[in-house]
């Protein structure tokens, strides 16, 4: 006898006694929704379904199943664009996925002739809901925003979420060779879609650079940045047999560093069982490219060099230490450090911001931070520091000011180097805290007479205002 129905819970009711509680089992309402299962009607939805039961590892699919439901991820969709590209001699931005996850919509695509890559945007919508203006994250390395879908789907439905594709992923692509050309012709995409600020940046692992590349140059145009969310900035620190290899930054098959970095953009991560293969064999593009592909059959070798020319010249991007030091924004900075990662580009540097970046440590490592194991601690602690410095009088855009001003009354008298070694420590730890701008900051340092204290102080301010003592005095 087979159930009509099955239903999943996430723990049995239970009676005081311990024993499962059937009237409160009867009580569950469950909404099903029904979802119609359509067959290839098409020439072309019969090439293309074909290719993704290949893919996807399935007996059956129907035009309306959905990649992502399906457990689509970035290294399937690669193989399946391919696929269907060579099978209907289309060419098929990999972004379209995005845009087109059902077998149905992707044989519309084809057949309105929008075959050509070109006619998908890089702006990858990953979240479509909200009345704010857009979120723009970069990706790491590889430059794919499929790992970015996530963290879009959890952050909310507030502001939209728009995934950067990076430039040489896809066929005649050729990637920037600067993180400043970069930046210049993703402001271009971005402003179709915002001419006007305030804009929200983040940026995921090697995405941070250029996340903060964008907020410059918006900046130097005039516009306003209230954001910039640097996530997992610095590079994981890789270890081999225990102990932390050496990094050279260049993207060389005889820096294992980079091989072990390239090899975490295939396979998702840094630890994979494989990787001490992958070291002993790999030697130089050639073997890596055929390490891969025998790893992966689906994956075309022209694919795989594709990605690695994008990530061997994104690995070597750095700023000088005078294009750093030319770059203050007054944007408000917030850095999610990963566990494990070094240092990032900004964490060596000072003088790039006219305000303190705040930096949150996060339990997660690199990769984890972004997957269901470790997504839920990122996106409470984005939250938490999500707050606008920015607000609309009359339709014009200002920077709420934090405005804090300390009194200290005291005695004995202090000297002029006293005074001025006070009111420098005390606009450093108010600046860090509050987060506000130096400026901004102003302090009143008044001398009592000892006489006097009880009656100027201690009577009307301390023992009469116990309420807004933060912290009393023991005497």
């Amino acid at each position: 006898m087979i159930p009509n129905k099955v239903i999943v819970l996430d723990k049995m009711p239970l009676t005081i006694n311990g024993k499962v509680d059937m009237k409160k089992l009867k009580e569950y309402h469950i909404e099903f929704t029904q979802q119609i299962c359509i067959a290839p009607r098409t020439e072309i939805e019969h090439k293309i379904c074909n290719c993704w039961k290949n893919e996807m590892k399935r007996d059956t699919v129907y035009v309306t199943d959905n990649f992502f439901e399906m457990g689509g991820n970035s290294l399937i969709a690669v193989s399946l664009i391919n696929r269907i590209n060579s099978k209907l001699s289309a060419s098929l931005s990999l972004q379209v996925l995005f845009e087109c996850p059902t077998i149905e919509k992707l044989a519309l695509k084809v057949v309105s002739g929008e075959k050509n890559a070109e006619n998908s945007s890089r702006l990858v919508k990953l979240q479509e809901k909200g009345s704010k203006n857009p979120i723009y994250c970069w990706p790491g390395l590889g430059g794919y925003c499929m790992n970015l879908r996530l963290l879009a789907e959890k952050i909310g439905t507030n502001q939209r979420f728009y995934g950067i594709q990076a430039y040489g992923i896809n066929k005649n692509e050729t990637p920037y060779l600067t993180i400043k050309e970069m930046a210049m012709e993703d402001i271009k995409m971005i402003k179709k879609i915002q001419p006007v600020g305030p804009y929200t940046l983040w940026g995921y692992s090697f995405g941070a650079r250029v996340a903060f590349e964008v907020a410059y140059q918006l900046e130097q145009s005039g516009a306003v940045v209230d954001k910039l969310f640097l996530i997992a900035p610095g590079s994981p620190k890789i270890k081999k047999n225990g102990e932390f290899l050496s990094n050279n930054g260049k993207s060389t098959f005889s820096n294992k560093a980079y091989i072990i970095i390239l090899f975490s953009v295939f396979m998702g991560n840094d630890t994979h069982n494989a990787l001490n293969e992958c070291l002993q064999i790999v030697n130089d593009e050639e073997s890596f490219v055929k390490y891969i592909t025998t790893k992966n059959n689906k994956l075309e070798p022209d694919i795989v060099k594709k990605i690695i020319n994008i990530v061997s010249q994104t690995y070597e991007f750095k700023y000088s230490f005078n294009e750093l030091k030319d770059r203050c924004l007054n944007a408000p900075i917030t850095i999610f450090k990963a566990h494990g990662d070094d240092y990032s580009f900004i964490e060596n540097n000072s003088g790039f911001s006219t305000t303190v970046p705040t930096v949150v440590e996060l339990k997660a490592d690199h990769y984890s931070m972004l997957k269901d194991t470790d997504i839920e601690e990122l996106v409470k602690t984005i939250k938490q520091n999500s707050t606008s410095d920015f607000t609309k009088i009359n339709g014009n855009l200002y920077k709420e000011n934090k405005m804090p001003h300390i009194i200290i009354k005291h005695f004995p008298l202090l000297s002029k180097e006293q005074q001025s070694e006070l009111a420098i420590s005390l606009t450093k730890v108010v600046t860090d805290i509050i987060k506000c701008d130096e400026g901004a900051v102003s302090i009143a340092l008044e001398p009592i007479e000892k006489e006097f204290w009880n009656e100027l102080v201690y009577i009307p301010e301390i023992v009469n205002r116990k309420k807004l003592l933060f912290k009393s005095p023991n005497y």
